[in-house]
């Protein structure tokens, strides 16, 4: 029974539809790390070993970059790929016609870098290759893809959307999902009606973006200018409330943000944050949002509280957005730091 998984073909902002092209025209799909290592015949422990040593003072990016080779190497020929526009759409859907291949600098992500290829790739034949808008592809109440990262979980079931997309009959399909459907919260309708115009926008600065995030912020709870100081130093915003310094924001330009290519941006806006002694740190574009707890876990991602997007909110995600709210980080949740410790170590 053929698994299912999504691949991003880049991690350089913008350079999506790009590199998805070179994946059609080649009839691959690849991931990068160790470029110049050929990783045939090495087992996921052998390949973490090469990258904690790659990485060193990352250990972070080591631990991801392996479960993303786990994940890649777990694929079999028969199953099937898709490669995601974030949760806007997906560019092509294909199935897996061969085991590892590598080949030094095979796959260009589109960056100006010349140490920014892929080596490590597997043939796929895409069967999909026209761009599918996710109207065009969910049912309604239907659980769509996994939106961020490297490669997605292997998931043992193809799901009901791309059996649709493919032809593949529905006894090899996983369950239909209840989730539901996108909600626009009235207090956060005009909000999201100016995202959609900014994003139409192809001059919008970056000031635009932090419009939005004030104007969010403000609707949260937070006084607009006793609470939300922008520029201050290298810092694009500051959160505080009664006071107290609750959070250090880094806004961004760019669309579809995610935790993979806001990685850099993470890493600015902690140094920040531990200058300033501040907890959470928050970075978004003005519709994606990733809030991180430093109190939680030893990584980056481990660091990841809650992430959400406001012009496609589902009921799950309320929660999230509400955790940002100034009662809720003034006040230290007892049972969390006791539980983020508990993760920290293992227990």
């Amino acid at each position: 029974m053929p698994q299912f998984t999504t691949i991003s073909p880049t991690h350089i902002p913008g350079k999506k539809e790009y590199a998805w092209n070179k994946f059609l025209e080649g009839g691959y799909a690849a991931i990068g790390w160790l470029d110049d290592s050929d990783l045939t015949g090495k087992s996921v422990a052998e390949i973490g070993r090469l990258l904690e040593d790659e990485y060193a003072d990352e250990p972070d990016r080591a631990g991801g970059a392996t479960r993303a080779f786990e994940r890649f190497l777990s694929l079999e020929k028969g199953d099937y790929v898709a490669v995601p526009n974030v949760n806007y759409g997906l560019f092509g859907v294909g199935i897996v016609k061969s085991g590892y291949k590598f080949k030094r600098n095979m796959h260009d992500t589109g960056s100006e870098g010349k140490t920014d290829f892929y080596s490590h790739f597997r043939d796929v034949e895409w069967i999909v290759k026209v761009y599918k808008d996710k109207s065009e592809i969910l049912a309604e109440g239907e659980k769509g893809w996994q939106p961020y990262g490297v490669i997605g979980k292997v998931q043992s079931k193809v799901p009901p959307y791309i059996a649709r997309l493919t032809g593949l009959g529905l006894e090899m399909v996983s369950p239909t999902s209840t989730e539901s459907k996108i909600l626009q919260p009235e207090f956060l309708r005009s909000l999201i009606r100016a995202i959609e115009s900014l994003r139409k926008d192809e001059g919008h600065q970056e000031r635009d973006h932090e419009s939005l995030v004030q104007e969010f912020l403000v609707l949260l709870g937070y006084e607009r200018f006793a609470d939300l100081k922008f520029r201050r130093g290298r810092i694009d915003l500051t959160i505080a409330s009664e006071g107290q310094q609750l959070a250090i924001v880094e806004v961004k330009r760019e669309w579809d943000l995610d935790f993979e290519s806001a990685i850099d941006h993470v890493k600015q806006a902690y140094q920040y944050a531990h200058q300033a002694g501040v907890r959470y740190v928050l970075v978004t574009n003005g519709d994606d949002y990733l809030l991180f707890d430093r109190l939680k876990g030893l990584s980056w991602e481990a660091n990841l509280l809650a992430q959400w997007k406001l012009s496609a909110l589902r009921e799950g995600d309320l929660g999230l957005v509400d955790r940002l709210r100034p009662e809720r980080l003034r006040k230290p949740d007892l049972m969390e730091l006791f539980q983020h410790l508990s993760e920290a170590f293992g227990g």
